[in-house]
């Protein structure tokens, strides 16, 4: 934008003026500088206004047939609810009256005898009066006023929403399914035009405009509003925290932008100017302001990354990978005498499996503790350390991480000590170990830090466990499921991890990452790392977050797009959601937590699946672990139960996936199993269908393999209530006729695993069947305990799995 620096002298005016907002003029000259269209207009100054003169120029120079009077002044942003906005008719005495009585309502004295414009100079908080042309148009027809709005993000940088504008938008707004409206986008990945289409094409109020809607007609090309997408894209970059400019732009909304009905022909000067029918132009516009905050330099001597959108240092992509690959891990914080925190910890690495040779306590004691040397000084380790676990109380955690700092011994902090910003009274301390952190990277670029108030980490393929738990109370996490995609848990959160691994026991994450209060490493960082292709076994990646630092936002966008294209599935809950979410999180873990409506849209559209609820979470969990390495061709699915109200229920929830039999020769195939097992007389072959309760566990094999191998169906939803005699459900024993062995789970979880098609095993029955379920778990089948949930979960699994 060639004319840039016209806008950076309207903001320097303002700004001399110790102002932070722009008046209604000066958004409309900068929309002139950016050529974006605005209605011709007029502005009076309070001190030069006369409304009988006044009226005589505007019946000549405004052409439309209708004007438009506003107030403008910095004081009064929303005029139309304070009256500051009137519509009439072209007619000289209509205009002088409707001046007068603005002047008068809005004028702090309360005088004017309409001659002397000196008896109210200054008495007032109007700067101005500004006459409008009217644009014609529909103001309550959908798709005809519009929103466009700008503002900078701490976590995400400068956005752009997009959404219903008018009077009555935030209403309609809200009464909208949540995320339907207003579309939002970040700038920093829009990367070119086809970003903006994609984004066009995907905004509810678009088809409106589009002619997308039952009946509907094109108002506007798609090029008018793509062209106001890219100009605020551009200035918002220029503006804004280490941009280009002096000056960061906060807010910058048009509200209404309208798609003018009618072309009519103005004049400029001399220039005659035609707009066209479908034209966009600006009706209102507010811009906020501040002094851009200029990114820190590099500190002397560093040769860590600063990313170019985040004033925190980026930590050493080296330190990380020690943390993640550790060749050897010390310890400090052993109690010799008592089984402390630190000792748990230590042993669980022993237990582990972690070669003794390479693990180290940093104590003044003499000798071994649990087999183990310990030193005194970390200085005087054989070898640099990769992992270095500090579990000692708050006081004493500035010294130790000095010591780490100054040994040059020390790549990798685990700070599990908390206490350290999270409680009210510790933001000395917390300062304390920021400060020292920057001072150890100084002397060793590699120096990182994960936490404080970190549970630990467990590393499968290292043989590392560093949570402070006993093993007795938490199944051993290092166990592997030959069942599940290998997967990542990287998670704020500590006690979300562990109560994660106690619920779905069947979880064995070759990575179980808890970051705690960010201190240094982010869970952001970490995600980064294991979206990598460097990765490529890792195919799921669940993440929890409270809050993010400065710009993490958009890193965790661009490492959720990274993480698709290398093939992996991220699922993420996003706590922090409201002002009582934001209070707990920051209570829990210091966190910085950001809007959550933003943060789900634009993580969503990076490719993440967002979970809604903590149940939601190990749902998704559930299904992205056991399918995420299958291709699923199609939604299409096939539904089977033996109980009617599971028919009818799965029925009722199939939202965003269909039920249909295309294949003309399976009825016919069907029919025969039915006729085979002596069914047929009762059940007829449909999507969903209720085999019954008569169905045998051969039955039931047969016609799921049937369904399996049929193109039609991408998955199978397989519901059954093991109540009926006709089937095996419980282990094979004396008291029992039953034999799971017999049942027909194996024969089809061997398909399932051979066909690369997914498979859902539902069991509506209470706490006697658990070792069935059990069982089916152990075949690879994932179990739900309710139907209908199972197929709302799928659903929203498949919105963003499905391939063509």
């Amino acid at each position: 934008m060639k004319d840039i620096g016209k806008i950076e002298a309207v903001l320097d005016k303002a700004g001399l003026e110790k102002r932070k907002s722009l008046t209604e003029i000066e958004v409309y000259e900068i929309l002139k500088i950016m050529a974006l269209e605005v209605p011709e207009f007029l502005f009076y100054k309070m001190e030069d206004i006369e409304p009988e003169k006044a009226a005589a120029e505007i019946l000549t120079k405004i052409k439309s047939s209708r004007i438009v009077i506003k107030i403008v002044s910095s004081e009064t942003l929303h005029k139309t609810e304070s009256g500051g906005v009137k519509i009439v008719a072209k007619a000289a005495d209509e205009i002088e009256k409707t001046l007068l009585a603005m002047i008068k309502k809005f004028s702090k004295a309360g005088r004017f005898d309409g001659h002397s414009p000196s008896r109210h100079r200054r008495e007032h908080s109007l700067e101005g009066i500004m006459i409008c042309e009217f644009i014609e148009h529909a103001n309550f027809s959908l798709g005809e006023e519009l929103m466009i709005g700008a503002r900078a993000d701490a976590s995400f940088g400068p956005i752009i929403s997009f959404g219903v504008g008018g009077t009555n938008a935030e209403d309609l707004t809200k009464s909208l399914k949540t995320g339907l409206v207003p579309a939002i986008m970040p700038v920093a990945l829009a990367h070119n035009r086809g970003v903006w289409e994609d984004f066009l094409s995907q905004s509810w109020i678009w088809r409106y405009c589009a002619g997308k809607v039952r009946g509907g007609k094109r108002l506007c090309a798609d090029g008018e509003i793509l062209k106001w997408f890219e100009s605020f894209a551009y200035v918002m970059k220029y503006f804004s925290d280490n941009g280009s400019s002096a000056w960061a732009i906060n807010e910058f909304e048009v509200n209404p932008l309208c798609v003018s009905r009618l072309c009519r022909v103005s004049s400029q000067g001399t220039m005659a100017i035609e707009r066209p029918k479908g034209g966009i132009v600006a009706l209102d516009g507010v811009l906020r302001f501040s002094e851009a905050k200029s990114m820190l330099p590099p500190m002397a001597g560093s040769r860590h990354r600063r990313d170019k959108n985040d004033e925190r240092l980026k930590p050493s992509k080296k330190g990380i990978h020690g943390l993640l690959n550790p060749k050897n891990v010390a310890v400090v914080g052993v109690s010799e005498k008592k089984m402390n925190m630190a000792r748990i910890i230590l042993r669980n690495v022993i237990s582990a499996g972690f070669d003794k040779k390479h693990i180290y306590i940093i104590k003044d004691f003499d000798g071994e503790i649990d087999g183990i040397k310990c030193y005194c000084d970390m200085k005087n380790l054989p070898e640099t350390i990769d992992m270095c676990v500090v579990a000692v109380p708050s006081p004493y955690v500035p010294d130790v991480l000095k010591q780490a700092g100054d040994s040059l011994k020390i790549n990798g902090i685990v700070l599990i000590s908390g206490g350290m910003g999270e409680k009210e009274g510790s933001e000395d301390i917390a300062e304390s170990v920021k400060k020292i952190i920057k001072e150890a990277k100084l002397k060793n670029p590699d120096f990182v830090l994960s936490g404080g108030n970190s549970l630990g980490i467990v590393l499968q393929n290292s043989k590392i466990n560093t949570l402070f738990i006993p093993e007795y109370k938490l199944d051993y996490p290092l166990k592997e499921n030959t069942n599940i995609a290998k997967t990542a848990f990287i998670s704020q959160s500590g006690a979300f991890v562990i109560s994660a691994l106690s619920k779905m026991p069947w979880l064995k994450p070759v990575y179980s990452i808890t970051v705690g209060n960010q201190q240094d490493i982010t869970v952001v960082d970490y995600v980064e790392a294991l979206s990598a292709e460097a990765e490529k076994d890792i195919k799921v990646l669940l993440v929890y977050i409270e809050g993010f630092k400065s710009m993490d936002g958009i890193l965790l966008a661009k490492a959720i797009q990274k993480a698709r294209k290398n093939g992996k599935t991220v699922i993420i809950y996003k706590a922090g959601r409201t002002a009582i979410g934001q209070k707990a999180v920051m209570g829990h873990t210091a966190s910085i937590a950001g809007d959550y409506l933003v943060t789900m849209l634009i993580l969503k559209k990076a490719g993440a699946i967002i979970a809604d609820s903590f149940d939601d979470f190990s749902e998704l969990a559930l299904m992205a672990c056991h399918f995420s390495t299958f291709s699923v061709k199609s939604p299409n699915t096939f539904f089977i139960s033996n109980a009617g109200f599971e028919t009818a229920g799965m029925a009722d929830n199939i939202k965003g996936i269909t039920a249909e039999i295309k294949d003309k020769n399976l009825g016919g195939e069907m029919d025969k199993i039915l006729k085979k097992f002596k069914l047929d007389s009762i059940v007829d072959f449909k999507n969903p269908m209720d085999i019954t309760p008569m169905a045998s566990d051969d039955a039931i094999g047969e016609v799921v393999l049937k369904a399996l191998n049929c193109d039609d169906f991408g998955g199978i939803l397989l519901s059954m209530i093991p109540l009926t005699p006709q089937m095996n459900t419980f282990p094979a024993s004396r008291l029992w006729r039953d034999d799971m062995e017999k049942s027909f789970l194996k024969v089809v979880s061997m398909e399932m695993k051979k066909l690369q098609k997914p498979v859902i095993f539902c069991v509506a029955s209470g706490s006697l069947y658990d070792p069935y379920c059990d069982y089916a778990m152990s075949l690879g089948l994932p179990v739900f305990r309710s139907a209908d949930r199972a197929v709302k979960v799928y659903a929203e699994y498949l919105e963003n799995r499905t391939t063509e």
